[in-house]
């Protein structure tokens, strides 16, 4: 006898293992092992994963809202294999849903609820329940952008259950505010509790399937039976290699799971859910306003008490798909729906170029704050205030916010046609002047303001066929002479020929209308000013108040005219019409 089999035989006096591994193994598999059976051991195997990754997990994450984001951003990119740990347990998370409602659909085919079995499906649908639950907690744990406004949409939607929603609304978010409150519950509820109900009802789903038995198909030969070992493992663990090479194959692809810019309450994001609740998501908008509990509560009520009750509608004599077709059809109906619903919801989305453009935003920002991050940038008030602090960053978010409904700059803001207020892309050059001289009331200046109509163009000659005999274009060399001003103006480098003559032919042409220097021929003209036009304390003065003579003054002379201007200095704290201002001059210049 080997000193390995006697040390066997020590152990099992002791531990009587082999009676166990006996009991285990030897189980009979009526109508023999099949592929159809793998479903249960796959999903125990995504949970093994998840627990193993997520303990790693653990050991570098801080769970508060100045730290989360950093913590997870170190994992990824600084950490030896953390982007891969993430990117498993990212990965594993969705197979595990995909798992568990492939699981729930066998068993429903197989007619596996029937009795002795409704415990066990009863228990199934608790572990769905949990599975979704981490789901939900996980997504907020990075606090970033994505999973902080898709948690808001959650929590909003539990906040519409009549009577408790409200409650549980304020449980979930540890107060009127989203932040380390809700963070820390979360982490709780993720890491704490739902793990501890998972093993439990995974312990008792087991203890009731070894008891039952497995539940042969309805054309199974029962004249069949294979034993657990080593026909229905062998099946089981390539279920199980299967769905982890799926889940390293996607981790590598992606290098790891990805995370968004840190999360801001004061963003405009477009949020939306991760892929598997898109249908939940799409079938909202289908119900406004009073009718949301609809969608939120009473048609997802409906499908649960379905499900809970299928066990006890279904008294069909026979497993055969054919005598309970009926009973399943509302289950196939769902499963229907939510494909259906989720393809719409994805192509909605692609058809939206609005989202896509907020998308495309989205991920610079995020890029910007990786960028700022593997720079060491990240203070000890977190990564919200290293990008806050950021110009670049700081300065797009405050257009994004304050401008960007109106004016469109670059790549951000409305499209052309939706744009009610000029498109400052080039703003401050000469090109950008001139265009103003010659078609003010082009779609990309004033035609689609109230302004329309007001200014002159000083090439085209007007509409009224009066003033149109009259009318005598301002000549190319004057018209450039004035550009040439307003450009050196804008850019704050002066050129001593230009502002002589220029200034002597905008006090001759445009004091009509415009301020220069302070003086004009029209105390009620509604001109901006053009000395300074586009310098950096022109801009400062008019993204604080532009309804005074140092920029606009339409303000002071009509405070009721509509598709004004508003002010912001009341709005804005005067560092960030500082920042505000230094950004629009550079972007609108390209950059430079």
């Amino acid at each position: 006898m080997s000193w390995l089999s006697r040390m066997g035989d020590w152990l099992d006096t002791r531990t009587s293992y082999r009676t166990f591994l006996a009991h285990a193994l030897d189980e009979p598999v009526p109508g023999g092992a099949r592929w159809a059976y793998i479903w249960g051991s796959v999903l125990v195997g995504c949970m093994t994963l998840q627990a193993i990754t997520g303990w790693a997990m653990m050991a570098y994450y801080a769970p508060s809202a100045t730290t989360a984001w950093a913590s997870v951003e170190h994992l990824s990119y600084c950490v030896s294999g953390g982007w891969l740990v993430r990117g498993l347990h990212h990965f594993g998370a969705q197979a595990m849903v995909v798992v568990v409602g492939l699981h729930l659909a066998q068993v429903a085919i197989f007619g596996a609820y029937k009795a002795p079995r409704e415990v066990n499906w009863w228990l199934g649908l608790g572990l769905l329940g949990i599975t979704l639950g981490f789901s939900l907690t996980g997504y907020l744990l990075p606090w970033d952008q994505k999973g902080y406004w898709a948690t808001r949409v959650a929590t909003n939607i539990a906040g519409t259950v009549p009577l408790v929603g409200r409650f549980v609304q304020s449980l979930l978010q540890g107060g009127p505010e989203y932040g380390s409150l809700t963070l820390t519950r979360f982490y709780t509820l993720h890491v704490g509790l739902f793990p501890a109900l998972l093993a439990l009802l995974l312990v008792l789903h087991l203890l009731l399937f070894r008891k039952h038995g497995v539940t042969p198909g309805a054309r199974a030969n029962m004249f069949k039976v294979d034993r657990f070992y080593p026909a229905q493992l062998a099946k089981d663990v390539g279920g199980v290699l299967l769905m982890l090479v799926v889940v390293a194959v996607l981790a590598f692809r992606e290098h790891g799971a990805p995370l968004d810019a840190p999360a801001d309450p004061a963003s405009d994001y477009p949020a939306r859910p991760e892929w598997y609740f898109l249908s939940l998501f799409q079938m909202l908008k289908y119900f406004e306003g009073r009718l949301e509990v609809v969608g939120s509560v009473l048609i997802p009520g409906i499908a649960v008490a379905y499900l809970a009750l299928l066990p006890l509608i279904d008294r069909a004599s026979s497993r055969a798909l054919r005598s309970r077709f009926l009973y399943l059809v509302p289950l196939f109906a769902m499963g229907g729906a939510i494909v259906a619903l989720t393809v719409m919801s994805v192509r909605a989305d692609r058809r939206d170029e609005a989202f896509q453009k907020a998308r495309v935003l989205a991920g610079k920002r995020s890029e910007a704050a990786m960028t700022l991050a593997k720079c060491g940038l990240i203070p000890p008030d977190g990564p919200l205030a290293m990008l806050r602090r950021d110009p670049e960053t700081r300065g797009t978010a405050l257009f994004q916010e304050h401008c960007a409904s109106c004016h469109r700059l670059g790549e951000l803001g409305p499209t052309p046609q939706k744009a009610t207020a000029p498109d400052l892309t080039g703003w401050g050059t000469a090109e950008w002047a001139m265009s103003m001289l010659e078609d003010p009331d082009a779609a990309q200046r004033f035609g689609q303001t109230s302004y329309k109509g007001e200014m002159i163009s000083l090439v085209k000659p007007p509409a009224d066929p009066k003033k149109a005999k009259t009318f005598k274009p301002m000549p190319e060399a004057d018209r450039k002479l004035i550009v040439a001003f307003l450009a050196g103006e804008a850019a704050e480098a002066k050129d001593p020929q230009h502002d002589a003559q220029g200034a002597k032919l905008i006090a001759q042409r445009c004091t009509a209308c415009h301020l220069f220097r302070g003086q004009t021929d029209d105390d009620d003209s509604a001109g901006p000013e053009l000395a300074g036009w586009g310098s950096l304390a022109w801009t400062r003065a008019h993204i604080a108040n532009p309804g005074t003579n140092t920029t606009y003054r339409a303000d002071a002379m009509n405070p009721e005219r509509k598709g004004h201007m508003p002010r912001f200095d009341d709005k804005l704290e005067p560092d960030d019409v500082n920042l505000l201002a230094a950004w629009v001059r550079k972007k609108a210049r390209g950059g430079k």
